[in-house]
């Protein structure tokens, strides 16, 4: 039985690298020393002082366990399909990109009068969430019909889950509620994401990047979302193509099926 991370290396490392810094800055004397000390993005250390580094080192920085989990149960579910699609380098690469673009969505922001007006230069953002949620972008545009567990109890389709939840994170951004710099970040993680992927040579600078330091004889790839479709559907989808083809080997036999019809079977078999 194949296992949640094969084909998709980066994604375990993700969350096991996001999980030991969690444990490490617990450890530390004073604890929490990396998330507080030089870690976080804010404007007046990131920008002000040139500190540059916090627009990649926030990403990999979470304000508890809980902070953690929500970020760490998006990469879990969602990373490995996006990653069995761009392929490990790209992927990466882009997850990256996802969350500089929140943090520099969130910085712009902040320079436009009356938007922030509850933050100031010295606040502290840290959390891979604007990376998930560029994850999030990329799966709404591969399997937007997909089936997903909104809370892991309520069915409803990608697009629907996409679309709710740009509007709450834009009527946030907008109103100022609570962690609207938060979503800030999310929204420019997602806008960025979705650009890559429908933009031909956004794509092309993502592979580019991801193509230092890469074997020549195998470079990095994005592959056509419509294969990935296929080869992954969700849980439910897969549940009710199998039903469909029993329902059609009942009445016209097994030699009915076709070729993608037996091996959708053999698919599900293996799960």
């Amino acid at each position: 039985m194949p296992g949640p991370f094969e084909g998709a290396p980066v994604t375990k490392w993700l969350l096991i690298i996001n999980i030991a810094v969690l444990i490490i800055d617990a450890l530390l004397n004073p604890p929490l020393f990396l998330r507080d000390t030089w870690g976080y993005l804010s404007i007046e250390k990131a920008v002000s002082q040139g500190q540059i580094w916090r627009f990649f080192s926030f990403q990999f920085l979470h304000a508890d366990f809980r902070h953690l989990l929500s970020n760490a149960i998006g990469i879990f579910f969602f990373g490995p399909h996006i990653e069995r699609w761009m392929s490990s380098r790209p992927f990466l690469v882009f997850y990256l990109l996802c969350g500089l673009a929140g943090a520099l969505f969130y910085t712009l922001l902040y320079f436009i009068p009356g938007v922030f007006e509850s933050y100031g230069a010295d606040t502290k953002m840290v959390g891979a969430s604007a990376g998930v949620f560029g994850i999030l972008a990329a799966f709404y545009y591969v399997a937007p019909d997909a089936k997903v567990l909104l809370f892991f109890v309520i069915p409803m389709k990608m697009r629907t889950l996409g679309i709710a939840y740009f509007i709450y994170e834009a009527v946030t951004v907008v109103k100022g509620m609570d962690n609207a710099g938060g979503s800030a970040g999310h929204l420019g993680g997602a806008l960025f994401g979705l650009l890559v992927l429908k933009i031909p040579k956004a794509r092309e600078l993502v592979i580019k990047l991801s193509q230092i330091g890469a074997d020549r004889k195998r470079p990095p790839k994005i592959r056509d979302a419509r294969v990935i479709r296929e080869e992954h559907k969700s849980p439910i989808e897969l549940s009710k193509e199998v039903d469909r083809i029993l329902d059609k080997i009942s009445s016209e036999g097994i030699q009915s099926l076709t070729p993608k019809e037996r091996e959708t079977l053999d698919q599900a078999r293996k799960k």
